[in-house]
């Protein structure tokens, strides 16, 4: 018996928006067929089941944003590169639900699913860590600036942006958040 052959990335991207637009409970089979092209049977070959193919859609996500994040963060100066972010989060929300938001909402009780969802989490608090550990170094933010606190702080905007997006579809207000986050860490405190 002959392996169906397809690009494994595209199908990934496509299944994940699939299940980014209609949820996991409500992405059926045949949504999923429609989406990537594939036959239930290679589906099912290749991923096991549904609950298999989301959880290596939501990895490819992962790697997705998080190449996408460090891109952003690295292409300008630290304290620039976390507001390119933060502004793309705005613009990527504007367009569409979280996969890894939406999966939680779904999900809460898979822990395999939760341990890749922390592990996202875990990627972008170390990232926006080391930008504003950079910004603190190129005087962008005070050298004594409590970074830890900061970072945590960031991390909340970023949920709240992506919660708040999902009410408020306002590219001029979402943005305006995005300057007073910035603006809360060049508090000196």
């Amino acid at each position: 018996m002959r392996c169906a052959e397809f690009d494994r990335e595209q199908v990934l991207t496509q299944a994940m928006e699939a299940f980014r637009t209609n949820g996991y409970a409500k992405t059926t089979m045949q949504d999923l067929v429609a989406a990537t092209g594939l036959h239930p049977g290679s589906l099912y070959a290749a991923f096991g089941n549904k609950r298999g193919l989301l959880l290596e859609a939501v990895d490819h996500y992962i790697a997705m944003r998080s190449q996408s994040r460090l891109d952003l963060l690295a292409g300008h100066s630290p304290l620039k590169g976390i507001h390119v972010y933060l502004l793309h989060m705005v613009d990527e929300m504007l367009r569409g639900t979280c996969l890894v938001t939406r999966a939680v909402m779904e999900l809460d009780q898979d822990e395999e699913l939760h341990q890749r969802l922390c592990r996202i989490h875990s990627n972008l608090e170390a990232d926006l860590n080391q930008a504003l550990t950079d910004a603190a170094a190129a005087g962008e933010i005070p050298a004594n600036a409590d970074i830890p606190t900061l970072t945590a702080y960031l991390l909340v905007g970023v949920q709240g942006l992506v919660t708040y997006s999902q009410c408020r579809n306002d590219p001029a207000l979402l943005q305006a958040v995005v300057g007073q986050l910035l603006a809360g860490l060049t508090v000196t405190r």
